[in-house]
């Protein structure tokens, strides 16, 4: 199965690392898989598809943030501040997009940098849920009520509503996954990976980077 590509750590440099996560419900709810065995989300059923468009989101977005600017450069969506913090840099990222990238193409836009001190982060817009229908939370909670996800952890980012999700729960090992709603129909995520020597790291990062995108999307207000 598709799985989202992440930036690893080898000494300094950068090399690229596949991690069947969460994000392959956020981004590639749609793509078909040749099974649904367990840590594998498999692909969005006409069932999930119909759930979605019967009904909204169990947590609505009050104020919808329009991430449309940022689809061509999603690098953009954290600032240089927080990416100083996490010790490295824009200079250091790639933009991935549904032109250039395979599973940008199927799942949306994403950025991913590695830290000089521990671990690995990537943003993803789920832009292609949208485009199917599945987009938003809402698309998520007709897979989780399908029971696709082991983890399911409502929070909140920013007044946003936010779930930390995955097929697997893998926090004891320093990786999480979150995925923010951003307006009814449109999510990002968050994946930090790679915090072995401080796994609870992880999902503050993630929760730390999210809010730095919301303050991006929101034009610093």
């Amino acid at each position: 199965m598709t799985a989202l590509l992440l930036w690893g750590k080898m000494s300094t440099r950068f090399v690229p690392r596949l991690r069947t996560s969460a994000l392959v419900g956020l981004a590639l709810v749609a793509t078909s898989c040749a099974d649904t065995e367990e840590g594998s989300a498999g692909p969005a059923t006409s069932e999930a598809i119909s759930t979605v468009e019967s009904r909204g989101s169990e947590r609505g977005v009050s104020d919808p943030l329009d991430v449309s600017p940022y689809l061509s450069k999603p690098c953009g969506l954290v600032s240089a501040e927080m990416l100083d913090e996490l010790g490295t840099s824009l200079q250091e990222s790639e933009p991935r997009l549904p032109e250039n990238d395979k599973i940008a193409a199927q799942s949306g836009p994403y950025c991913s940098w590695s830290g000089e001190r521990e671990g690995s982060i990537s943003v993803a817009v789920a832009s292609k849920n949208s485009e199917r229908g599945m987009g938003g939370l809402r698309g998520l909670e007709a897979l989780r009520d399908q029971g696709r996800f082991s983890l399911w952890d409502e929070t909140s980012v920013s007044g946003y509503p936010a779930v930390y999700l995955g097929v697997t729960d893998d926090r004891a090992r320093g990786d999480c996954d979150l995925a923010v709603g951003i307006a009814d129909d449109m999510t990002f995520s968050v994946t930090a990976i790679s915090f072995y020597d401080n796994p609870q790291r992880a999902c503050e990062v993630a929760s730390e980077v999210a809010a730095d995108v919301i303050r991006t999307l929101k034009g610093g207000r």
